[in-house]
């Protein structure tokens, strides 16, 4: 049985991993800096094109990531591609489901309070207090917090399912919960911590310039990967 997910070692071995192959990690970094300056370039001359651009990027920078720190070999074929996309659309499935019922179910909720005392008054007061935290950096940051926590249990507990459709190992969504069971809270402070934290500190270092927000995301990019792929093997090792 997996014993309990130690947060300070995993910060510690995620910063030695990161000593170790900071050349490897640079050359993706560039990578990610160079598809992120063009993205931010040419968004608004061909936006439907750059979004396709860069949604595909993502996924070969994703596959081409993890299949080389498994050292998988060959690295491209017919199986594991169609794997990883049929894992990713169900990853993709079950987050959009459950945004698609929060919405409805905040639309029910909207009908049938709106009848009762002081409600259009209550919904007016959340409306502008959502308004004012998404207008400053800090309020952006508290908002992130219950966004982290739902995306653990809809999409990156799921997502290791992609990441063993890539490694061989067991890729069902059962198997995903079922490893990470006991060690949900610090996984989304893990998660709040390098999903919410680092963006955030990151962000008040920036310069809203191509060049700053490429280096920016290109830094954060590599560092929540390596996060992500060790977090994987603490729960999926041997």
């Amino acid at each position: 049985m997996k014993t309990e997910l130690n947060i300070k070692q995993l910060f510690i071995d995620v910063l030695s991993f990161i000593g170790k192959n900071c050349f490897l990690l640079s050359l993706f970094g560039l990578a990610c800096y160079t598809a992120s300056f063009l993205s931010l370039k040419f968004m608004f001359k061909h936006q439907g094109v750059m979004m396709f651009s860069y949604a595909l990027f993502c996924y070969v920078f994703y596959y081409l990531f993890i299949s080389l720190y498994y050292e998988q070999k060959p690295i491209i074929t017919s199986e594991k591609i169609v794997n990883s996309i049929v894992k990713m659309a169900v990853v993709f499935a079950v987050s959009l489901s459950v945004v698609i019922f929060g919405h409805l179910f905040l639309k029910l909720l909207k009908y049938m309070a709106q009848w009762l005392i002081g409600f259009p008054d209550i919904y007016e007061f959340l409306k502008q207090a959502y308004t004012f935290l998404n207008n400053s950096k800090i309020g952006q940051f508290l908002l992130y917090i219950p966004l982290i926590f739902l995306l653990t249990f809809t999409f990156f507990i799921p997502g290791f399912t992609w990441v063993s459709s890539l490694n061989g190992k067991d890729a069902s969504l059962w198997s995903a919960y079922s490893k990470t069971q006991g060690n949900y809270i610090k996984i989304v402070i893990v998660l709040l911590i390098v999903y919410a934290f680092l963006p955030f500190a990151l962000s008040l270092l920036t310069k809203p310039t191509p060049i700053g927000l490429s280096i920016t995301h290109a830094i954060k990019t590599i560092i929540q990967l390596v996060f992500y792929i060790r977090l994987y093997d603490f729960f999926y090792e041997d």
